[in-house]
């Protein structure tokens, strides 16, 4: 859905954006010459940093209240589809009234008649009738209105049940050109196997309206949303489950969480209703979805049932911590009304605007937002861009990752690129088709290579905001499966903290620039948000470090990466870091301290004296002694009395009691702070090993 390309690609540096255009005299009338005060051009004034063309393309089909009913009642309580009927049976005839979802707090039935009639008549009907009506609501038009808040504490967390999770595989990701998404470098989410692991026990719900190819994908389970048969022309849906967990083992498609459960939600192409996506919502979280994401199009289906279905994700999903919510920015090009330029803007009103959703975009294979190159090779945005958008995950060319298909090939987005949510490229694109050998990526053989091992060749896929956001959806099982025990602000929280920075400026590799006014804006708010960027780029090594360790979270808070990664290394095998305290611990000291600044401060501050005291023992001393073990004392203290820190389990109570009783008997004995001082030395030499080291040498020379 590019409305507006060809518009997009008249306008220059030099075009308009906006406003009238310069009245033209008419023609056989002379015109005088301009004023010499207004013959030289006006020069334009400065843009604002933050500034674009935001004006996104209208999605939100016209209001069908009056009309034939086709509408959803939300009711308070559980109602038979029977009593509901009679209560509106005196005013239309020949209704059809079935149940949606009966899931407290959630009781939606749809009601349906060929007569006519307002929404606000059958709401005065059915309370009328004492039945408790919290809202009736278009089941075919979306709406901007916010559902009347429900009681979550009426209804049960929701868990897992049926749903069989994955032991770890243990296997190694091969390592080729296409498969740069997984790395460190080149733009890519930093996934480190050894530190992130592999999603084990985790389950992913994937929401989609096609999946061909869905028997490569080893599913728990495929779920038909208000579908008889499920849809089988593109591999959209597959190519989602395919890149945030992986296809069918042994020898498959290795995603970026290879281990978790993926369940593939089915729901109607656009158009025909606004209910499946939030019937798809809840019942993924209500099955036991610790991420759902759905990067199917769904511009123009905001709808109170997505209020409430967000807002039960959020309040009840995942036990109760709240399961997150994954969505593309999409892309909508349109041309706004005098303007030349294209907008690419995602609409406040679309469900991927909403505060509950992470809406991700795009990263480019380098940095940056993802651009592809025109016929004339001019770089050109693929996303959206808007104040919603969260972060961004790569999504240049990825390794496809499932066969081609044996004989005819599907339809187009089946046997390649995975085609932008609700929208198939332009002709000319890699939208239609792989890029065979772009990259020096040969075309597919057809057979998969073993699990481990590099393909003799691999195709490549343009996987857009829809790929970036299955990719995102990966990072975060990684996530949640160093710490399961994350609510869903403190999951936002420590990806946000753990981002890697987007410079807001093209690189020089994307041009030419077809229009620099697809780039803007050009700079970064104060909290570091870029319109297209978001706050940064989602880093998977990073956040799986910090998820599990409170130490490994300040060392990566102060931008000590490796050393962070030394203390994991010597809490996984030594006995001296392993021993400090258990992993029931940790995971709840990294929930205290996104939640309690100060506390994470003063553990970042313990960070940087051993960063600076490292491999130096007269610095050590030059603070005198015990200063190492009070800073401790007062850190455990802090832990055990904040008032922002989570409630701590009893036995994690226990062990801080016991912890803190150590360290104030220490206090007092001479040996034991020389002990505890002499500890936090080596411990210190050996995670900032390279800056003992570089000391060293400056002392020799």
């Amino acid at each position: 859905m590019s409305r507006g390309r060809d518009a997009a690609s008249r306008g220059g540096a030099g075009a308009p954006e906006e406003g009238p255009a310069r009245a033209r005299p008419a023609r056989g009338r002379p015109s005088a010459p301009p004023p010499a005060s207004t013959a030289a051009p006006r020069a334009r004034p400065p843009r604002p940093p933050w500034d674009f063309g935001y004006a996104p393309v209208p999605t939100a089909a016209g209001d069908d209240d009056g009309g034939p009913l086709d509408i959803v009642v939300a009711l308070r309580r559980a109602a038979a589809p029977g009593d509901v009927a009679a209560a509106l049976a005196a005013r239309w005839s020949a209704l059809e009234v079935e149940r949606v979802i009966e899931r407290p707090p959630i009781f939606w039935l749809r009601v349906r008649s060929p007569e006519g009639g307002r929404r606000a008549e059958v709401a005065a009907a059915l309370s009328a009738a004492a039945l408790p009506v919290r809202y009736v609501a278009s089941a075919r038009r979306p709406s901007a209105a916010v559902a009347p808040r429900f009681d979550a504490a009426a209804g049960a967390a929701a868990r897992a049940e049926g749903w069989t999770v994955r032991g770890a595989s243990f296997e190694e990701d091969p390592v080729t050109p296409g498969r740069w998404f997984l790395r460190d470098e080149e733009g890519g989410i930093g996934v480190d196997r050894r530190r992130c692991g592999s999603g084990a026990g985790m389950r992913l719900g994937v929401i989609d309206d096609d999946a061909w190819a869905a028997d490569e994908l080893g599913l728990d389970r495929e779920v038909l949303v208000m579908l008889e048969h499920p849809p089988r022309s593109q591999a959209h849906g597959s190519f989602m489950v395919a890149w945030a967990v992986g296809s069918r083992r042994p020898g498959g498609f290795r995603g970026v969480a290879p281990d978790a459960s993926p369940r593939l939600y089915l729901i109607p192409k656009p158009g025909s209703c606004v209910l499946a996506l939030p019937v798809a919502i809840v019942q993924a979280v209500s099955d036991g979805a610790d991420v759902v994401v759905c990067a199917a199009y769904v511009e123009g289906s905001t709808t109170p049932m997505l209020d409430d279905a967000l807002e039960f994700a959020a309040r009840l999903g995942r036990r109760g911590r709240g399961c997150p919510v994954v969505f593309p920015t999409g892309r909508e090009a349109s041309s706004p009304p005098a303007s030349l330029h294209a907008s690419f803007s995602l609409g406040f009103g679309e469900p991927a605007s909403d505060p509950r959703v992470f809406c991700v975009g795009p990263g480019a294979r380098g940095e940056g937002w993802f651009l592809w190159r025109d016929r004339r090779g001019r770089s050109r945005p693929f996303a959206n861009r808007g104040p919603a958008v969260r972060w961004l995950a790569p999504g240049d060319d990825l390794t496809c990752p499932l066969p081609p298909a044996s004989g005819a090939a599907p339809a187009s987005g089946a046997s390649g690129a995975a085609p932008e949510s609700g929208a198939a490229p332009a002709s000319g694109t890699s939208g239609a088709a792989p890029a065979s050998g772009a990259s020096g990526a040969a075309p597919e053989s057809g057979a998969a290579p073993a699990s481990g091992a590099a393909p003799l060749s691999e195709r490549l896929c343009h996987a857009e905001s829809s790929g970036a956001s299955a990719l995102a959806a990966g990072v975060l099982l990684l996530v949640l499966s160093r710490n399961p025990a994350l609510r869903l602000p403190e999951l936002d929280a420590l990806v946000l903290r753990t981002l890697a920075p987007v410079p807001p400026a093209a690189p020089p590799s994307a041009e030419p620039i077809a229009d620099p006014w697809d780039l803007f804006p050009d700079g970064r708010d104060r909290d570091g948000h870029n319109a297209k960027h978001g706050y940064g780029r989602i880093d998977a090594g990073r956040a799986c470090l910090a998820a599990g360790d409170p130490i490994a979270l300040a060392l990566v808070l102060i931008g000590e990466d490796r050393a962070a990664r030394a203390w994991h290394d010597a809490r996984a095998a030594g006995p001296l870091a392993r021993g400090l305290y258990s992993r029931r611990l940790a995971r709840w000291a990294v929930r205290a301290l996104l939640a309690d600044p100060s506390l994470c401060h003063g553990v970042c501050a313990l960070a940087r004296h051993a960063r600076l005291t490292a491999g130096d023992d007269a610095r050590r001393r030059a603070h005198g002694a015990g200063v190492v073990l009070r800073q401790l004392s007062v850190l455990v203290r802090g832990l055990a009395a904040s008032r922002q820190a989570p409630p701590a389990p009893p036995r994690v109570r226990d062990e801080v009691a016991a912890l803190l009783d150590d360290l104030e008997r220490s206090a007092i004995d001479a040996a034991a702070v020389q002990a505890v001082e002499s500890r936090f030395g080596e411990l210190a030499d050996a995670v900032f090993a390279d800056a003992a080291e570089r000391r060293a040498r400056q002392g020799a020379a």
